[in-house]
């Protein structure tokens, strides 16, 4: 067998020479210092012999073609580079790999087989057959490569590392977890091992497992700023922000300027509680941060902490310091609406100018803005400029109609829509219509006019969605249930009818189970709706499941801050878990929520009943 002692020399000479990389077909790649160990370690078993300047032309030919992503021409490359060096195990080892990516693991296998049995002792081949045989689901042979690997290079951590993967693919975490301990037996020191396995463990959720190895990690390596961060994002997914907030104060000691760190230690310490640190935190990050998103993020951050004036202030700091920004406007206008201050918002929308690519939607925002705080000309205008841009743009059409209700005119607001759905019916106009005509006391109408668009379209799941909201809001809870599972007939995983239905279901305490489960399943297809765990919360409350109603709708009111009926829904389950105080704030939240924007009233009569809940509450005695 030929030693690849030259390899070693030519990938060397490549990787440090200015000009070798000229004929590379795009940006040079980075060094390879795997291929260098790998040629190292195969130079180990030099008998005398040199591979041809063919075989490492070729050899330095594939890398190139590797780390452009074209591993089928890597593959000819080491098929050229075999011709007059076969059985070099470096080169069937590559071959190998290559043919892995291409997800061809049978040819992979067969390539890899060649390289130890050609070289018993060539520990990478040993490494990546066991790999490729576990990915192949043959775990018992798999393991048999990588202990042997583990024999031959007992202070070498990939295979404990890939040992370690096998046997949480098999389902045994405790054997994983031996299998890294006994490289940090043999490594004194090593630390990745404790931090890989406690990062898998994390993304699957064993919470307590993960955090044992992942302290173990930063004990082992203190300054890792991917151990710490990993470790402060599992104590905040446990509930433990100020835990939290120490690890990534740690990870800043080693990189101050890291703003994704910056940006989670302000999170972790206003969910801490400290508004001073996290305003600490995110001033520093502000001031590295040349990109209008930050801001944005920044005061995001705020508003879900219930710091609207802190969020306001950012970004209207933002756009004092660059004037000419006009994402900064957008942005700031996002916030303001979000806060229900549509004056402010429609304000920061009309610095967008015109040539802006968000001018579109922040013109769209600032007239509904300005139809919200009672400007009914300044709107309708904007509305119209909209309309002659964009003529058959079913959201402007539904705003459009909206507005013209609130200035008054709701006979004309039918008509638009009415016009628009003979030019182009779509489920969206449909709702629109039956929600106004609902709003104007012709419910019944609206049902009869739904029914008979049903019937024409009869496999259209979004017309049965639009039909079942229409008969809750009718109060006809059978006929909604009825529409609801109409729709997963005709679509399983249509989210948003998973989540009506559960809540419907929960509305009426009834068969709460598989109202959980159809929650559930609109969660795992959209895990970051706030409506959906709100839901999900009410399921738990009507069970009698009060701390863990309180813990999905926190989450809830987290996802979508200041939604009135995910706050009274808070605050009920906080009346129930005997926590009266922060009840009687949630409620009044909602109210606060409610008296800025009375359209968010879920059902109309929210606003009253909010205020009976605070007024039924027990008062204190004063303090004597």
């Amino acid at each position: 067998m030929s030693s690849p002692r030259l390899l070693v020399t030519a990938l060397l000479a490549a990787l440090v020479a200015p000009g070798a990389l000229a004929a590379a077909p795009s940006r040079r790649p980075r060094v390879d210092r795997e291929a260098m160990r790998e040629a190292i370690d195969a130079a180990a078993s030099d008998d005398g012999h040199y591979a041809s300047s063919a075989s490492y032309t070729n050899f330095l030919e594939s890398r190139l073609r590797h780390h452009t992503g074209d591993h089928r021409g890597a593959v000819d490359a080491l098929r050229l580079a075999l011709a007059t060096d076969d059985g070099n195990p470096l080169l069937l080892t590559r071959l190998g790999e290559e043919y892995a990516r291409l997800g061809d693991l049978t040819r992979a296998e067969r390539e890899l087989r060649r390289a130890v049995l050609r070289s018993p002792s060539y520990y990478p081949g040993h490494v990546l057959l066991g790999r490729v045989l576990m990915e192949s689901k043959r775990f018992a042979r798999a393991r048999l490569h990588l202990r042997r690997a583990i024999s031959l290079k007992p202070r070498e951590p990939e295979a404990y590392l890939v040992m370690a993967q096998l046997h949480l693919e098999l389902g045994a975490p405790d054997a994983a977890v031996k299998v890294v301990e006994a490289l940090a037996q043999a490594l004194p020191g090593e630390a990745s091992g404790y931090q890989r396995l406690g990062l898998a463990l994390a993304e699957q959720g064993d919470t307590a497992r993960a955090e044992r190895l992942l302290v173990e990690a930063a004990a082992r390596a203190p300054g890792d700023v991917e151990v710490l961060t990993a470790l402060a994002q599992l104590y905040e997914d446990t509930g433990r922000p100020a835990l939290a907030e120490e690890s990534l104060a740690r990870a800043l000691e080693r990189d101050p300027d890291s703003q994704e760190v910056l940006l989670a230690a302000g999170r972790a310490a206003l969910k801490a509680g400290s508004v001073v640190r996290a305003r600490a935190y995110f001033d520093r990050l502000l001031s590295l941060s040349s990109e209008p998103e930050m801001p944005v993020r920044v005061a995001f951050s705020y508003l879900a902490a219930r710091e609207p004036t802190a969020a306001a202030e950012v970004l209207e700091a933002a756009r004092r310091g660059d004037p000419g920004e006009p994402r900064l406007s957008y942005y700031a206008g996002l916030v303001h609406e979000r806060m229900r201050r549509f004056a402010d918002a429609a304000e920061a929308f009309a610095a967008v100018p015109p040539a802006s690519d968000v001018y579109a939607d922040a013109r769209l925002r600032r007239a509904r803005s300005l139809s919200l705080v009672g400007e009914h000309s300044r709107a309708l205008t904007l509305f119209g400029a909209a309309l002659q841009d964009a003529p058959g743009d079913v959201d402007v059409l539904t705003q459009y109609a909206r507005a013209l209700e609130r200035g008054g005119t709701p006979g004309r607001a039918e008509a638009v829509l009415r016009e628009a759905l003979v030019e182009g019916p779509s489920a969206a106009l449909y709702d629109a219509l039956a929600a106004l005509l609902h709003r104007q006391g012709r419910g019944a109408e609206a049902l009869r006019l739904l029914r008979d668009v049903v019937a024409r379209f009869p496999r259209d799941e979004d017309l049965h969605y639009v039909l079942g909201a229409a008969h809750e809001r009718q109060g006809d809870l059978d006929g909604a249930l009825a529409r609801m599972r109409a729709v997963l007939a005709l679509s399983p995983d249509h989210a948003a009818a998973l989540n009506f239905l559960g809540y419907l279901l929960a509305q009426a305490g009834q068969n709460l189970d598989e109202a959980e489960r159809r929650v559930r399943r609109a969660l795992e297809l959209r895990p970051e709706n706030g409506a959906y765990l709100d839901s999900l919360g009410w399921v738990y409350f009507r069970r009698g499941e009060y701390a863990r109603a309180v813990e999905a709708l926190e989450q809830a009111s987290t996802l979508a801050p200041d939604e009135p009926v995910i706050l009274e829904h808070l605050g009920d389950a906080y009346q129930r878990a005997s926590r009266v105080d922060d009840a009687a704030a949630a409620w009044r939240r909602a109210l606060e929520v409610l008296t800025l924007d009375p359209e968010s009233a879920e059902p109309p009569g929210q606003r009253a009943a909010l205020e009976r809940k605070l007024k039924a509450l027990p008062t204190r005695a004063p303090d004597r």
